[in-house]
Formats: C-alpha cells, sequence, structure tokens
C-alpha cells in the first residue's frame, strides 16, 4: 500500500512539473498560442546611428473573422531602475480590418530603451486579444 501511494505521489509531482516545463520551453522557443482573432505579430526597434529610434510593427488577424486592430506603440528609456515614457514617443494606430502595419521614430538621447507595443485584436473568434511585446535596446 505504501509503495502503491509513492508510485501515485511521485506521478502526480511529474505531471506538475511538466504542466510547468512545457509551456515555459515553447515559449522560449518562439512558439506562441493560438489566440481567438489574432493570426500573427510581429515588432522590431531599432536605434540606428543618428540616435532615432524605430519601431515597425505588422498584426495580421484572420479574415472574415478579426474586425479591428488597435495598436499602442510607445517607447520607453531607464533611469536607474525605472522606465519613464519618452515625450512625443507615443502613437496609437487603428485599422477597421484584419491587417494592420506601421512604423513609428522619435529622436533619442543616449541610453537604455524600450519599445512596448499593444495589439488589441477584436473579432468573432472569441474573447478580444490583448497580446503585449516589449523589445530593449541601448544607444
Amino acid at each position: 500500500m505504501k509503495k502503491a501511494r509513492g508510485a501515485l505521489s511521485l506521478s502526480i509531482v511529474m505531471i506538475m512539473l511538466l504542466a510547468v516545463v512545457i509551456p515555459v520551453f515553447a515559449a522560449e522557443n518562439g512558439i506562441t498560442p493560438r489566440f481567438n482573432n489574432t493570426n500573427t505579430t510581429n515588432a522590431v526597434f531599432a536605434i540606428d546611428d543618428n540616435d532615432v529610434g524605430t519601431v515597425s510593427y505588422t498584426c495580421m488577424g484572420y479574415e472574415g473573422i478579426t474586425s479591428r486592430i488597435v495598436v499602442e506603440t510607445k517607447i520607453q528609456k531607464k533611469f536607474l531602475f525605472w522606465w519613464n515614457d519618452v515625450d512625443g514617443a507615443a502613437w496609437t494606430d487603428e485599422a477597421s480590418t484584419y491587417y494592420c502595419k506601421n512604423s513609428h521614430s522619435a529622436q533619442l538621447k543616449s541610453g537604455k530603451y524600450k519599445a512596448i507595443i499593444t495589439y488589441t485584436v477584436y473579432g468573432s473568434g472569441g474573447a478580444t486579444d490583448v497580446i503585449e511585446t516589449e523589445i530593449e535596446k541601448s544607444n
């Protein structure tokens, strides 16, 4: 009886570990979960030699399902332990279709920056998708 309980306990622990390990592995290897109204998102943040920071993104939903996409983009600068919004570096774009693509730029000074892109995707595929991406860069 003790052996059976021990085996059962070990099995439960193994299942719990797998439930934690598999999603982490998938996220680290670029595998994203399927969303209700969103097919793919992609974002790039680059700072050029003239200290111009550019955030580019695309968001694709599903034709016939996705009805509206709202994308909020902002750039923040790190000061000690805090991230502060950069003046003039926040944008909101909206598309009444299943595809949205845009690019925004701001003049930056030397430092550590991060771009935050938040996609809100509406449609008939289920609950509204809210997807946030953060990309850090230094110049």
